[in-house]
C-alpha cells in the first residue's frame, strides 16, 4: 500500500513538473515571437532599399551622427541630427516597425520646412540600435526620452520641441509622453498602434487555429515569462494606458483604409487623452502610413495649423 501511495505521489509530481516545464516552454516561445517581430538584421536589409534616396535627400543638409547613452546603461541609441539654417525648434522622430532612423526622409523634410531641426533615432532592435527585443514601446519609450533630453539641450532659446511617431513608433512615442512630457511641447502620432495586445492576439489566434494551443493559455504563460525576463506585463503594451497621462497638445492622423493599425486605434488613443488640446484627422482612401507620403502638402498644412494653434 505504501509503495502504491509513493508511486501515486511520484506520478503527480511528474505531471506537475511536466506541466510547469511545458508552460515555461510556451511562455518562452510567445516571448521570443513578439520580442523579435522583425529582427534587426532585416531592418538593415530593408534600409538598403531607401539608402540611396536618403543620401540624395541629405547631401545638401547639415547632418550629424550621434550615439546617445541609454539610461538603461546597456546600449547606445544611434541617431542623426539634421539642421537647417534659421530653424530654432526641434522635432524628435520615431520610425515604425521595420524602419530605421533614415526611413523618414519625407517627414524630416516637412519639419525642416516648418522651422524644426530633426533628431531621428533607431528604435531598439532596429537599424544600428543593438539593444535586444521589441517591446511594443515599453522600453523603446525610455530611449525616446533620452533622445528628447539631447534634443532639448540643442534647442535655441525659446525653441519648441515636438515628438512625432509613426505606427509602432507612435505607440513608443505615446508611452514616452505618458511617462514624462515635461520637455515635450506637442505630441504628433501618424497611424499609431494603440493597444499592442490586439496585434499580439492576432498572431496567437493563428497559432491556436493551427496548433490547438488555447490563446488564453499562451497569453498567460507569455505574460509570466515577460514579467520574469523584462519586468513588465502585457497590460503595459497598451499605449492607451499611458497616453491618458499626457498634458500636452496631441495631433493624431490615421487613414480609413488602414489594415495594419485600423482607424479605431487612433480613435481609442484620442478618446483616452484627458484634455481638449487634441485633434484626430482621418484621411480618406489611404492605407497604412500612406497619407503623409501621397498627400504631403495636405499633411504638412494640418501639422502646421495644429502647431500654430497650440504653441
Amino acid at each position: 500500500m505504501k509503495k502504491v501511495k509513493k508511486l501515486g505521489i511520484l506520478l503527480v509530481a511528474l505531471v506537475v513538473l511536466g506541466g510547469l516545464g511545458f508552460s515555461i516552454f510556451i511562455g518562452k516561445q510567445v516571448f521570443e515571437g513578439f520580442s523579435n517581430v522583425i529582427p534587426r538584421e532585416e531592418t538593415l536589409r530593408y534600409a538598403k532599399d531607401y539608402e540611396k534616396a536618403f543620401d540624395q535627400f541629405a547631401q545638401d543638409k547639415d547632418l550629424e551622427e550621434l550615439a546617445i547613452p541609454s539610461r538603461q546603461k546597456d546600449h547606445t541609441i544611434p541617431a542623426i541630427l539634421l539642421k537647417k539654417p534659421g530653424n530654432k525648434n526641434m522635432a524628435v522622430l520615431v520610425h515604425g516597425l521595420g524602419g530605421t532612423k533614415t526611413s523618414l526622409a519625407r517627414i524630416m523634410d516637412i519639419f525642416l520646412d516648418l522651422g524644426y531641426n530633426v533628431l531621428a533615432i533607431d528604435q531598439r532592435n532596429s537599424g544600428d540600435n543593438q539593444a535586444p527585443y521589441n517591446t511594443f514601446g515599453v522600453l523603446e519609450s525610455l530611449d525616446i526620452l533620452d533622445a528628447v533630453q539631447v534634443a532639448e539641450n540643442k534647442l535655441d532659446d525659446g525653441g519648441k520641441l515636438v515628438l512625432w511617431g509613426e505606427s509602432y513608433g507612435g505607440a513608443s512615442a505615446a508611452i514616452a509622453a505618458g511617462r514624462d512630457d515635461s520637455k515635450i511641447d506637442v505630441l504628433i502620432l501618424e497611424s499609431p498602434l494603440a493597444d499592442s495586445n490586439d496585434m499580439l492576439d492576432r498572431e496567437l489566434k493563428k497559432i491556436e487555429k493551427n496548433q490547438g494551443i488555447p490563446l488564453a493559455y499562451m497569453r498567460w504563460t507569455g505574460d509570466l515569462y515577460t514579467r520574469y525576463k523584462l519586468h513588465f506585463s502585457f497590460k503595459d503594451i497598451n499605449a492607451c494606458q499611458w497616453i491618458h497621462q499626457v498634458t500636452i497638445p496631441v495631433f493624431i492622423s490615421n487613414s480609413d483604409q488602414d489594415q495594419v493599425t485600423p482607424p479605431y486605434m487612433g480613435e481609442d488613443l484620442y478618446q483616452t487623452i484627458p484634455h481638449d488640446k487634441k485633434r484626430l484627422y482621418t484621411a480618406q482612401g489611404f492605407g497604412h502610413t500612406e497619407f503623409p507620403q501621397k498627400e504631403r502638402e495636405t499633411y504638412q498644412r494640418l501639422v502646421e495649423d495644429f502647431l500654430q494653434a497650440n504653441l
